[in-house]
């Protein structure tokens, strides 16, 4: 009966070990694939940056109810 039961254990942690390594690898591979995009960023000295963190609910002080 013991022996069932570590037989078990150890089947179970080798089919999570295998899956893993299949999970990374297949990732890895997914991630050759991308393509990456070149960006121009405009300079933003002598601007002023106004961040509105309203998460898209009114507030209560637009006037709007």
């Amino acid at each position: 009966m013991i022996v069932l039961i570590k037989k078990r254990i150890l089947l179970v942690c080798l089919i999570s070990i295998l899956s893993i390594i299949i999970c990374l690898a297949i990732g890895k591979m997914i991630i050759k694939d991308e393509k990456t995009i070149e960006t121009i960023s405009l300079p933003v000295s002598n601007k002023v940056i106004i961040v509105d963190a309203g998460h898209g609910l009114p507030d209560g002080r637009s006037g709007r109810k």
